[in-house]
């Protein structure tokens, strides 16, 4: 499984919130800074186990969810972030919002790292914000579970079982990679980033939970209505 695809309807629309706004125009210039310079993203700023644990170099858990692979993979995780961040954004705050993507990212990074480098795959490359996304899309799961998500745009399905579904995908694909069954897709960071932000928000439960959902009811009384959200996942890398 690479990127996913989801159309979340919303009949009122949504102002795009400043952090999700921020993420994909810096995510952008990155993927455009990569086409330019492919020799500085290849080997500077994409996620390398051995030189994260070897080097030290740290920054790469950052500057990895900035790479991609191709158009095709930078455009669903920003569409993902697209659809379910600015209400995400609105619910849980800039600050908290900004705080679970990164945390996602990185920390899914950092298990990859450790995973790879285990499975003895140093050199292996990973690439993609595709963790951090994976994260946003469970957050919003485990806050609004009934709500409605158009899954690949056609299939009608509760935001619960959405992020259910993808969490067994990611599970049962990294445990075939861990068995032998080598692919280009680091599943062990989407599963991380679900992880984490499942963790993340969980820990809120109770009270938080009840003023996040509060702060969603606002969020959809302000939104704007002239905006509308229509329809249109050895030395390797992954994303």
């Amino acid at each position: 499984m690479g990127q996913p695809s989801y159309y979340y309807r919303s009949p009122y629309g949504q102002q795009m919130g400043r952090a999700t706004l921020y993420i994909i125009a810096a995510t952008i210039f990155g993927f455009f800074v990569q086409l330019i310079f492919p020799g500085l993203s290849s080997d500077w700023l994409s996620l390398i186990p051995s030189r994260v644990i070897s080097r030290f170099e740290v920054w790469r858990l950052l500057t990895y969810l900035f790479m991609h692979a191709n158009f095709t993979h930078i455009f669903f995780n920003m569409l993902g972030l697209f659809f379910f961040g600015p209400v995400l954004e609105r619910t849980i705050g800039y600050r908290r919002f900004l705080n679970l993507y990164f945390l996602c990212g990185c920390g899914g990074g950092a298990v990859a790292v450790v995973f790879y480098f285990l499975l003895g795959e140093p050199s292996a490359r990973v690439i993609g914000a595709s963790g951090a996304i994976f994260g946003v899309i469970t957050a919003y799961g485990v806050l609004f579970p009934e709500n409605k998500i158009l899954l690949y745009f056609v299939l009608p399905i509760k935001a619960k079982w959405m992020v259910i579904i993808y969490g067994a995908l990611e599970f049962f694909a990294t445990l075939q990679y861990t068995a032998g069954a080598r692919s280009g897709i680091a599943s062990i960071a989407h599963l991380s980033g679900i992880v984490i932000a499942y963790f993340y928000i969980r820990r809120g439960s109770g009270l938080r939970k009840l003023w996040w959902r509060y702060k969603y009811w606002q969020a959809i009384r302000e939104r704007d209505k002239r905006f509308k959200v229509h329809p249109g996942g050895q030395d390797r890398t992954l994303h």
